[in-house]
């Protein structure tokens, strides 16, 4: 009851105090003011600076207003994530290297260019043998260490990029209730003048509260955000370096098949320049033929010396004969050296120069070579050697280009051993061995003293096939026999402009040769043989296998495989890089239509005529 009218009187005189306030206006501000702090002792606001904790802290916290600055702001982070693309790093270039070969620069006079400008000096460094027989070469080089591999190792790529990893955004979170110093017991009734005097802490109170929720909701979801975000970034992370080592894993396989090709191309021609050295070292005629092959091949010769040749040596005889290309002697451009104030320069030659030049070039040429193959007989396997050059040349009554022997020495190896070449006058000594040549501006034909035996006793008479046959006859279901014949006949007609002679050789078909060209243009190949396969089926690889061991075995520059049907990819594969050439059925039809013949293929009707004569 006390308590009650304690209350009472708190309340009716503010009232009154209230009433006098607006009755004076302004004159009694002051007593309105102490009204007012009547009231705020009585609802104790004088107690919140010192009775709780919290009413210091009713300022904005620093952390809050960094989170809300934060979540006003750009999220670089969620930018970043958003934006975030693993790429592959790079590897570095994967270069093919291409091995450079020795034996194409060593024969370079295989494929070189083969000149008609003379100068009319040249003739005279013919006589000039070489210091070292020139197939000791492949032996050095057969003996340098291998070569490195030019390029280096590329180097790992550095690691695909993983995403950043975010930083969560918070505040700290704290208890914004305001403790009040409420009274108790029968003064508890004053306890509203407290809820009134901290009114305005209790709002402040609130709103921080409302502040620090929605600024920690709104962080909770933009970190549940990029959490998700982040772990996306992680699976293309994952994905994108899989896939560089996935990569880098193919390259390296690339990378070592480079540099196993690289090598296996050294260690390929090592073995081929192996194969010939060891053949050079042989004490057999086939040693012997070796080491003048590669003499010729690498020799230094000038560059008016083609490099086309044959050999051939009789063991029953013990005659070695070389058949070399020689310059047509009617076609050089001769020219002259001349030092003038200007410089050195070149100009045509005189006739006397010419004359004096052209009816030293054939001798000197013929002894060069002949000296040289002389030096080459290590095992004393050859008592005599001949040199017969023959030359293309233009017929001038005709305008036909021709074939014609031009020179021909023949001489005892003691002759040719016994011969200073440097010192002896080369005409002379030509004479002296009894050699013939044509000693004219234009070239004469001679005819050699020895020439390339194409006799074989493998060889049969030839048959007439072609003018037996009528048009339309399907030659695939024709005697194997004769179309062997057939070939020869066709084969001469193709090879009839050089003058090739054509064999066909006995039934047992000796090491697989059924025909033999020889051609005497060398530049076509010299001696070739022929497989002739009448079949109805497709002719595998096998048969075009046993053509390239026929050439081998025949010493043969060039094999020809002719059939009635058609080759699979296997022979064409295996052919592509040898000299051998595959004639298909069609091919032939072909070229028998060209010089007029007028047959068919029929596989289908050749396999019932080929069963029903079983």
């Amino acid at each position: 009851m006390i308590a009650a009218a304690i209350c009472v009187i708190v309340v009716v005189g503010s009232w009154v105090l209230g009433v006098i306030a607006a009755t004076l206006g302004g004159a009694i501000n002051k007593a309105e003011s102490g009204a007012t702090s009547f009231l705020n002792f009585i609802g104790r606001k004088h107690l919140a600076q010192i009775s709780t904790e919290v009413i210091d802290d009713l300022p904005v916290p620093v952390d809050l207003l960094e989170l809300e600055h934060k979540l006003s702001s750009n999220d670089e982070e969620r930018l970043y994530l958003k934006n975030y693309v693993p790429s592959i790093n790079p590897y570095g270039p994967l270069r093919i290297p291409q091995y450079e070969e020795q034996l194409p620069k060593l024969f370079n006079r295989v494929k070189s260019v083969v000149s008609t400008n003379i100068n009319v000096e040249y003739p005279k460094t013919l006589a000039r043998l070489s210091g070292i027989a020139a197939f000791e070469l492949l032996q050095a080089v057969n003996e340098k260490q291998p070569p490195k591999f030019p390029y280096p190792a590329l180097s790992a790529p550095k690691p695909v990029t993983p995403p950043k990893k975010w930083t969560p955004w918070t505040c700290s979170e704290k208890n914004y209730e305001v403790n009040k110093p409420f009274y108790l017991g029968i003064l508890r009734p004053l306890n509203y003048f407290v809820m009134r005097s901290y009114k305005e802490y209790d709002q402040q109170a609130s709103l921080l509260k409302y502040r620090q929720s929605a600024a920690l909701d709104q962080a909770s979801m933009r970190n549940s955000e990029l959490e998700k975000m982040y772990q996306e970034a992680l699976k293309k992370y994952a994905a994108t370096q899989s896939q560089q080592d996935k990569e880098w894993a193919d390259i390296q396989i690339r990378e070592k098949k480079i540099y196993d090709q690289f090598f296996a191309q050294y260690l390929d021609e090592k073995r081929k320049i192996e194969d010939l050295v060891l053949s050079a070292k042989l004490s057999t005629s086939e040693g012997l033929i070796s080491r003048i092959e590669q003499t010729l091949k690498l020799v230094d010769l000038p560059q008016f010396v083609a490099c086309n040749f044959a050999i051939k040596f009789d063991e029953l005889s013990k005659i070695l004969i070389l058949e070399h290309e020689f310059p047509d002697i009617g076609s050089i451009n001769w020219q002259k050296t001349v030092s003038l104030k200007s410089g050195i320069t070149t100009r045509p030659a005189n006739q006397k120069e010419i004359k004096e030049s052209a009816t030293l070039l054939y001798p000197t040429l013929s002894l060069r070579l002949a000296c040289e193959v002389a030096r080459l007989d290590l095992d004393n396997l050859s008592e005599a050697i001949v040199v017969n050059g023959w030359s293309n040349y233009i017929e001038r009554k005709t305008g036909q280009s021709k074939r014609a022997y031009c020179s021909s020495l023949f001489a005892t190896k003691k002759q040719l051993i016994e011969i200073n070449l440097s010192a002896a006058d080369p005409i002379s000594a030509f004479s002296s061995l009894k050699g013939v040549s044509a000693r004219s501006l234009e070239l004469t034909p001679i005819a050699p003293i020895l020439r390339l035996n194409t006799q074989d006793d493998r060889f049969v008479d030839a048959k007439e096939i072609l003018s037996n046959l009528a048009q339309g006859d399907n030659i695939a279901a024709m005697d194997w026999e004769d179309f062997e014949h057939l070939c020869r006949e066709l084969f001469e007609k193709a090879f009839a402009g050089s003058g090739a002679e054509v064999k066909v050789t006995q039934a047992s078909r000796d090491q697989g040769v059924d025909a033999v060209i020889f051609d005497p243009d060398v530049l076509r190949g010299g001696k070739i043989v022929v497989q002739a396969k009448r079949y109805t089926n497709t002719v595998d690889v096998s048969a075009v296998r046993d053509l390239y061991g026929a050439i081998i075995n025949e010493g043969a520059t060039k094999g020809i495989l002719v059939t009635t049907s058609h080759y699979g990819p296997d022979a064409y594969g295996f052919a592509k890089d040898k000299p051998i050439t595959l004639l298909n059925g069609e091919e032939l039809l072909g070229l028998l239509q060209k010089y007029g013949y007028s047959f068919r293929i029929d596989l289908a009707e050749a396999k019932r005529l080929n069963a029903e004569n079983k």
